[in-house]
């Protein structure tokens, strides 16, 4: 079958960002994909997007979400949390599988895409989890789809159980075997138990007990544990949000030795620093914690130098009702991130710390080829057209009442920002404007291409 020549939508007058520069072009698209991008491809009875005045960037993908479905629902669900990524600006999720049940079988992995595959306002992936026992599962996972696989090394939401070194291994061939990226979170989970058993002891109940029991050490032994098996299982390796200045160094001391591995550093862990602990208490709570202000320079300092390869959300929802809790070791972990993660990117390029194209390669180029996404991350002829329409001057006081999780409780409350989502374009159409999810859901499952060119590190 051949690609069509005629566009039947046709953007104009933006300024086109890329990873790498940025351009005022047009954009002509046809059946869901980018046709064309240049000069004058206006064509008679085409309808036109008039994008004058505003810079039109690829959908972000966030390789890092926990839309609660299975299992925990009144938190979020695929509908809720894929329509707040829409209103960000974000075309493409991938979901952690840390559900209930636990996404460890194949069995569990369709019986989860059955469940949410119609109710997706945006693009997704499925994440297979790495459990204590499942190595023989990764394979199956992986035939249907699986965007890859998540160990948790350390205590999260969900309680799940972290497996030893032996299983962590077997796990790791089978995701070689299978080609595809395990994503890591690095924490010694004894070690942060032991330190939060002595706090606990010794009546310590405020936020920054949390803060207190898991310090530094305990991800730098963690990364350096995990890179070095990764390193002989052959494994594609990224870590999860990272959050230390001794933890990036440890990646840097080891990619200089010739392990490769890619970074991912969370808004969260960009915009607040211990301080908030007093302003915002346990609504804060998060694994890993939010860190000192010497740690949040450091991670901007790693972005600088293109040592963070990038940056996502960990959205992670909870009720209203819980992250009212005051008792440190009763709170639950994470807030939501989906729908802020842009505007809030957006105004750090508006104050000098990157540039809207360091967004870009952060947020959507690197994730897709790290991901093997072949057809997200771009706006080139062939890609989905996947685009999001962003007024980069408006200055605007973000109200969490507008927001479109399911519980919209956020730190940044109130935050005056500078640049805003103006429209979200999934496949070419329209599914965010001036405040609403347009339309019904229309998100697809993205699988990664098997034998992907491994680009990063």
């Amino acid at each position: 079958m051949s690609s069509p020549t005629t566009p039947d939508l046709v953007v104009t007058g933006g300024t086109v960002i890329s990873h790498d520069g940025r351009r005022r072009q047009d954009i002509a698209v046809a059946d869901g994909r980018i046709l064309a991008v240049g000069d004058n491809l206006l064509a008679p009875g085409v309808p036109t997007i008039d994008a004058t005045g505003l810079l039109v960037l690829p959908g972000l993908v966030d390789m890092h979400v926990h839309l609660r479905e299975p299992g925990m629902t009144e938190k979020e669900d695929f509908a809720s949390g894929t329509s707040a990524a829409a209103a960000g600006g974000v075309t493409t999720v991938v979901d952690m599988p840390n559900t209930k049940p636990p996404v460890a079988t194949a069995e569990r992995y369709r019986q989860k895409l059955d469940l949410v595959k119609n109710k997706a306002y945006v693009d997704f992936g499925l994440y297979g989890m790495l459990d204590h026992d499942n190595s023989d599962e990764i394979a199956d996972m992986a035939e249907l789809g699986a965007m890859g696989f998540k160990l948790f090394m350390g205590q999260t939401t969900g309680d799940n159980r972290c497996p030893n070194d032996a299983a962590i291994f077997r796990g790791l061939e089978a995701a070689a075997a299978a080609d595809l990226v395990v994503g890591v979170h690095a924490e010694n989970d004894h070690l942060l138990r032991m330190f939060g058993d002595r706090l606990q002891a010794s009546g310590r109940k405020d936020p920054r007990a949390h803060l207190e029991g898991r310090p530094a050490f305990v991800e730098v032994e963690a990364i350096t544990r995990i890179i070095t098996m990764a390193t002989e299982a052959k494994t594609k390796l990224h870590i999860h949000h990272l959050s230390t200045a001794a933890g990036l160094q440890r990646v840097m001391d080891l990619r200089a030795q010739g392990h490769r591995v890619s970074v991912e550093a969370l808004v969260s862990h960009l915009f607040l620093d211990e301080d908030a602990y007093d302003t915002y208490g346990n609504l804060i709570k998060l694994n890993p914690p939010i860190r000192p202000a010497s740690d949040v320079a450091a991670l901007w300092d790693g972005i600088d130098r293109g040592d963070v390869d990038i940056i996502a959300t960990d959205h992670a929802p909870h009720t209203a009702h819980e992250q009212t809790e005051t008792d440190v070791w009763k709170a639950y972990g994470g807030f939501i991130g989906v729908e802020t993660m842009l505007p809030l990117m957006l105004t750090a390029a508006a104050q000098g710390k990157l540039t809207v194209e360091d967004i870009v390669r952060l947020c959507s180029y690197t994730p897709a080829q790290r991901w093997s996404m072949a057809n997200k991350g771009q706006i080139a002829p062939g890609f989905d057209a996947d685009f999001v329409l962003v007024d980069p001057g408006a200055e605007v006081v973000l109200d969490q009442n507008s927001l479109h999780s399911k519980h919209n409780v956020t730190p940044y409350d109130g935050w005056a920002l500078t640049g805003s989502v103006v429209a979200t374009y999934l496949r070419g159409g329209l599914v965010y404007e001036k405040g609403e999810v347009v339309g019904a859901p229309r998100g697809r499952q993205v699988q990664p291409a098997r034998t992907p060119a491994d680009s990063v590190r």
